[in-house]
């Protein structure tokens, strides 16, 4: 086995973050040369749970550590992930220590910094404007940003401007604030949004916040999709969104105001419970796209067994279609309903 492919091996087993790569340095020679010398394992910067309880009572040595990390990485670009206890956050300086350091010119962190995963962990929401007043005021190289159950701070805290970020990703976001982001998801282009279980009428509001989309993912984890509260009215239109995935059922009422006029390509995915939103999709949602990608699992079928007729229906509204692929289960059922479109078929196994 090369260094190469024992350094990927390691790389799986450390994620999210290299403060377990620790026990590897000890294995043998071997193990510490492919661990210290592979740049990439440094790269993730992970103030979680784990680093918390190793390094709370020695903070000199987890300062270390994190300096440690960004020497190992290089010059290669790097990645924050957060994932802190309220207890942890709040014990004397814990966080404001290793994002000193982490900041701290020499190390280039700010230019190298092209990624953030904020995971929020439980009763931590009156430690997030204190988190963010410990970021720079800018970001500059921050390309890709992860938020999970986030809820947005309302005293007035703003969050670092971000002038190069063309990804998000947002799962059970609360509360939505615009001053607290400003601007920086004016610009973005590639968004993946979506609830656990439930949607709320805030969720949309979130939507209206990202006006330039080429690419959208939303999402329902586990449920059947329910939205709890109405209140936003006005359509959501995506002027320049050209791919549109939907995975597991949306609310009716959130595929009613969405609008793609310049739409080409809509995936149709089911979630972990084989729940699609063929359904809504058909009757709420005019996507005149040109391609529509249903590669679902056999499973489908018995949670939604009209499928077939639902997606029929949503591929007839497609006047500019010109492809349809599909999973080589569903051969048979589309060919009953979809047989003026079979030029447009294929199956994938």
């Amino acid at each position: 086995m090369t260094d190469d492919i024992l350094g990927k091996i390691f790389y799986h087993l450390c994620e999210p973050g290299p403060l377990s790569l620790r026990h590897l340095l000890f294995v043998s020679r071997r193990f510490y040369s492919a661990t210290v010398n592979n740049g990439r394992l440094w790269t993730t910067i992970s103030l979680d749970p784990l680093f918390a309880r190793h390094f709370h009572r020695w903070r000199e040595q987890g300062n270390i550590f994190v300096e440690q990390c960004l020497l190992r990485s290089g010059s290669l670009p790097l990645c924050l992930y957060i994932k802190i206890s309220r207890r942890t956050a709040y014990h004397s300086g814990f966080l404001h220590d290793f994002l000193e350091t982490f900041w701290e010119p020499e190390w280039r962190t700010i230019q190298r910094c092209t990624s953030m995963i904020w995971v929020k962990g439980r009763d931590t929401e009156p430690t997030l404007p204190m988190i963010v007043a410990l970021l720079p005021k800018s970001l500059p190289s921050l390309k890709y940003i992860s938020l999970s159950s986030f809820d947005d701070p309302i005293d007035g805290s703003q969050f670092p401007n971000c002038p190069v970020l063309e990804r998000v990703e947002m799962l059970s976001h609360r509360r939505p604030s615009p001053p607290f982001w400003g601007t920086n998801f004016l610009h973005v282009t590639t968004l993946s949004f979506g609830m656990s279980a439930t949607w709320d009428s805030d969720d949309m509001t979130t939507l209206l916040q990202f006006p330039v989309l080429h690419d959208l993912t939303l999402f329902i984890e586990r449920d059947t999709g329910v939205l709890f509260a109405y209140g936003l009215e006005r359509p959501i239109c995506f002027k320049h969104l050209q791919i549109l995935r939907v995975r597991g059922p949306l609310p009716l009422r959130v595929a009613t105001k969405l609008m793609a006029p310049a739409l080409k390509e809509l995936h149709i995915e089911a979630n972990p419970l084989h729940r699609t939103s063929i359904y809504e999709l058909k009757d709420l949602f005019e996507p005149h796209c040109q391609h529509i990608y249903a590669l679902l699992p056999m499973a489908v079928s018995s949670g939604q067994p009209a499928w077939a007729t639902y997606l029929s229906d949503l591929v007839q509204k497609c006047t500019r279609i010109k492809s349809l692929h599909i999973s080589k289960w569903m051969e048979n059922e589309c060919k009953k309903f979809i047989s003026l479109y079979k030029d447009v078929l294929h199956y994938v196994q």
